[in-house]
């Protein structure tokens, strides 16, 4: 690894876009806007959990004033490593109300993160390099667009955060600092907690290689350094104790993580998107290899650890589906914030010019896609004109194959229901594990909560499909079902079923009791 050198500013005097706009904090600024547009847009965030987020944020703050939802829903407080946006909601919808608070808290994970890498590329390189900008796009890969909302806003934190960690420097006043910002990172989410620890632990590696000791003394002394970051470690132990469904499962599945860093960019064009990706991860493993160049020893060691984190990650951890797939983007986040390109002034013209230019095409596609499927979800929302106030309805959402590029965009489109309805749903994730909300529905059985609303089309070869949701829906649990995805012509026949709305692609029924 070729070594940069760490001291921030080192390179500003040199700094042939000193005077370029995208080298002033105003500028910096700006880039931070435009990069937050694709979110700024929109009116219903579409991202596929954050339709379900916003449900239980309507229980959270509404249930002590709806005796009917109470016989189905619990909100109950409790110190896990998941609550980011739970807290934020609970701090502003009474100034915002609900839909400008789930807004916000969407808007502030491009603004941390791209603040964030922005302030990082200029403390160790002295500029904003090429690699940065091409870093900025990751901040809507697929775990975003999937909306893991308390992840992303806890992995823009832990990209903050280490920032800090480099400007205060090691010492009695950074230990005592990070005793509670390691506390409030993992509250947000416990994955961006282990980040800042991976960066932290990269940076530590660094500076005591760098002064040459052993590798006992380096371990000992990383060990020192990085004490405070272990306060979470309580809190979590006690939550984990009490826990259930705590799941471990999909160890070392090579195939699907180098997926994982192929869909990075996954929106809705296949080759596209993965042409997309490839070329950051080939931009990042070029930047390691070419001697034009540099790597700064700190956020190499952080990416060499998050890279192993990656492969070593099973695919679910503790109830949260997707745990490898969740750290692929910042893996090449932290490879592109480590690389400096020592190219003349017009070779990083050109490099820059066309970082800038990949970053607007990914906007722009970002934005699209959000747009377009934010009208289809409005669009799917007229269904609601056939639900009533205080409904129990099941939804029945059609999830693309496996194989399929598409996104399960409208798995928690009933949540909405729970929103502007007040309706008990059936999409709501009821786990110690994940979150403070229970379910207690127990004539809707398994029907009662998350994933038993989804079903395949007949050509995956999957299960369960269509029919056989159908047949085994409780029907005496539920006063509407809601089918979205096939021809109301396709849905099957089910005696106490009677269709009283239907679009194109979805159809509403009341039971018959």
């Amino acid at each position: 690894m070729r070594a940069a050198p760490t001291k921030a500013g080192e390179h500003s005097a040199a700094l042939p876009f000193k005077a370029s706009w995208l080298q002033s904090w105003a500028g910096a600024a700006l880039l931070v806007l435009f990069t937050t547009l694709p979110v700024l847009i929109l009116r219903t965030p579409p991202m596929i959990d954050v339709l379900g987020h916003t449900g239980r944020y309507a229980l959270q703050t509404g249930l002590q004033d709806d005796p009917w939802l109470q016989q189905f829903f619990h909100f109950r407080w409790q110190v896990i490593g998941n609550l980011g946006a739970d807290l934020i909601v609970e701090a502003l919808y009474p100034l915002l109300g609900l839909t400008a608070t789930v807004k916000l808290a969407l808007a502030l994970v491009p603004i941390l993160a791209g603040s964030a890498i922005l302030l990082l590329s200029r403390m160790i390189h002295g500029r904003v390099t090429a690699f940065a900008v091409l870093a900025l796009p990751l901040i809507y890969a697929l775990p975003f667009t999937w909306g893991f909302l308390n992840f992303s806003l806890a992995m823009a934190l832990a990209l903050l955060a280490f920032a800090l960690w480099l400007r205060v420097g090691p010492g009695t006043v950074r230990a005592l600092l990070f005793v509670s910002i390691g506390l409030a990172v993992w509250l947000c989410h416990t994955f961006g907690w282990a980040f800042l620890g991976i960066l932290c632990t990269g940076e530590t590696l660094a500076r005591h290689w760098r002064a040459q000791r052993s590798l006992q003394s380096v371990v000992v002394n990383t060990i020192r350094d990085e004490w405070p970051l272990l306060a979470p470690l309580l809190p979590m132990l006690l939550w984990r104790s009490s826990a259930t469904g705590s799941g471990i499962d999909g160890w070392f599945d090579i195939a699907q993580k180098v997926s994982w860093l192929l869909s990075t960019q996954r929106l809705n064009f296949h080759q596209f998107d993965i042409l997309c990706a490839l070329s950051l991860v080939l931009a990042a493993v070029a930047g390691f290899v070419l001697p034009q160049v540099s790597v700064d020893r700190r956020l190499g060691w952080g990416a060499a650890i998050a890279l192993a984190a990656f492969l070593l990650l099973p695919g679910q951890v503790f109830g949260s589906v997707f745990a490898d797939m969740r750290l692929a983007p910042y893996v090449l986040i932290v490879a592109l914030l480590s690389l400096r390109e020592n190219v003349s002034h017009t070779a990083r013209r050109v490099l820059m010019g066309m970082a800038l230019a990949y970053l607007v095409l990914r906007l722009v596609i970002t934005g699209t896609v959000y747009r377009e499927r934010e009208a289809e979800l409005e669009r799917h929302l007229a269904a609601l004109s056939a639900i009533p106030e205080h409904a129990r309805l099941a939804t029945l959402v059609e999830l693309p194959c496996h194989k399929e590029w598409a996104l399960p965009w409208f798995s928690h489109i009933g949540s909405m229901a729970l929103v502007r309805r007040h309706a008990f749903v059936n999409d709501q994730w009821a786990n110690s594990v994940m979150n403070p909300l229970t379910v207690s529905y127990a004539v809707a059985g398994p029907f009662a909560t998350d994933d038993r609303q989804l079903f395949y089309p007949q050509r995956c070869g999957m299960t369960p499909t269509l029919p056989q949701a159908i047949a085994a829906l409780p029907l005496k649990a539920f006063s509407h079902v809601w089918v979205i995805g096939p021809d109301p012509a396709a849905i099957p026949h089910r005696d106490g079923l009677r269709m009283t709305w239907q679009q194109r692609d979805a159809a509403v029924f009341t039971t018959q009791r």
